[in-house]
């Protein structure tokens, strides 16, 4: 069974043990702007947003499954509990070439936003998607 809960700064390590974006996983948990997914008590994947951070509406900045819990429906157990953190016009993006995310965007209703050019390597389309929560 999967349980979503606010991490803790506990959760760190565990994150980074499958997390490779950059940026500071420290803020976000003692911000409260994290929430990670746990099966069988074990730190399976996370999802974390920027209050105000795209145009001034919310963005969600990282969504990471480890990759031993891929396709068990955990980012879609995470993307649910936004429902009951945010509310309004919510952001994500995501580059053109990952087709595992754009397929669990569009079964979880995000709408396509549009897509700027020049941001990832190779000038990959960073595509953005927004939902209404």
């Amino acid at each position: 069974m999967t349980a979503i809960r606010a991490a803790e700064p506990y959760d760190l390590s565990r994150l980074m043990a499958f997390d490779s974006f950059p940026g500071d996983r420290i803020a976000e948990i003692v911000e409260r702007r994290m929430l990670v997914a746990e099966v069988d008590g074990v730190i399976a994947g996370y999802i974390a947003w920027q209050t105000g951070g795209c145009i001034g509406m919310d963005y969600v900045n990282k969504l990471v499954v480890d990759p031993d819990y891929r396709r068990h429906g955990i980012a879609q157990s995470l993307i649910a509990e936004l429902n009951s953190i945010l509310n309004g016009r919510v952001f994500i993006s995501t580059g053109a070439d990952n087709s595992a995310a754009i397929g669990l965007l569009r079964l979880t209703n995000w709408q396509p936003a549009g897509q700027i050019v020049g941001l990832r390597p190779a000038d990959e389309p960073e595509i953005f998607y927004y939902r209404d929560l």
